[in-house]
């Protein structure tokens, strides 16, 4: 049975209180008067539940794809059946961002960083402006070249930062570049700001003191043997 049942359903009501409703027997009106209001309160109340009859569809959509994932689940035996079934599904809807992007997890899980690339850019062009895509994308272009930053990767960074200057993720990534590129100014500047976004007395605040304060050094070292 499909999301046609739910129409099939209110019509068929709504053609039998017609049919009462046509008749002038007195106990015939009766019953059409008690009917009409049945219908017109079932449509109403499945309007407001499901937000019409495409909200409907959308709900049930959505049921079925939580069921068929669950299935899917529930018989694969390895991460390679279930990117072998992922990569099926995306035979059927090539332009899924979410279905790449959940691609490149499993093949990041699996160590297989040039097939996770690729994934990850099929999720971040079909959809750019999702930040955990660019984010995923841009850390696979990292590992891939040996965790060394290309212009590609700070440009995919920078454009996060530019829609969203407390992204956390595009903060972290580019105060270790600068790090590592001693820049250290700039490295203190993305660590400060995230420092801001992190609770007080949490161990990711500690951890960001600690690099601001070791960053700080670097700059005192630097400027000392440049006397």
């Amino acid at each position: 049975m499909n999301e046609w049942w739910l129409l099939g359903l209110l019509f068929g009501l709504a053609g039998l209180a017609c049919i009462f409703m046509v008749y002038p027997f007195k106990r015939r009106f009766i019953a059409s008067l008690l009917l009409f209001p049945t219908v017109f309160l079932m449509a109403f109340a499945g309007y407001f539940y499901w937000g019409g009859f495409g909200g409907w569809q959308e709900y049930v959509h959505h049921v079925q794809s939580q069921e068929q994932a669950k299935k899917m689940l529930e018989s694969v035996k390895s991460p390679q059946e279930l990117i072998d079934k992922l990569k099926a599904k995306l035979d059927d809807s090539p332009k899924s961002a979410k279905g790449w992007y959940l691609l490149g997890r499993l093949y990041s899980s699996q160590n297989e960083k040039q097939n996770a690339v690729n994934a990850f850019e099929k999720a971040y062009q079909f959809n750019p402006n999702d930040e955990q895509y660019a984010v995923n994308y841009a850390h696979s272009l990292w590992v891939l070249n040996n965790q060394q930053f290309t212009e590609q990767i700070t440009e995919i960074l920078s454009r996060l930062l530019k829609n969203n200057p407390n992204q956390a993720d595009a903060l972290a990534m580019l105060a270790m570049d600068a790090f590592v590129s001693h820049a250290y100014e700039d490295a203190i500047d993305y660590w400060q700001r995230l420092l801001k976004l992190a609770p007080e007395q949490s161990e990711e605040a500690q951890a960001i003191r600690k690099a601001i304060a070791k960053a700080e050094e670097r700059i005192k070292l630097r400027d000392k043997n440049l006397n």
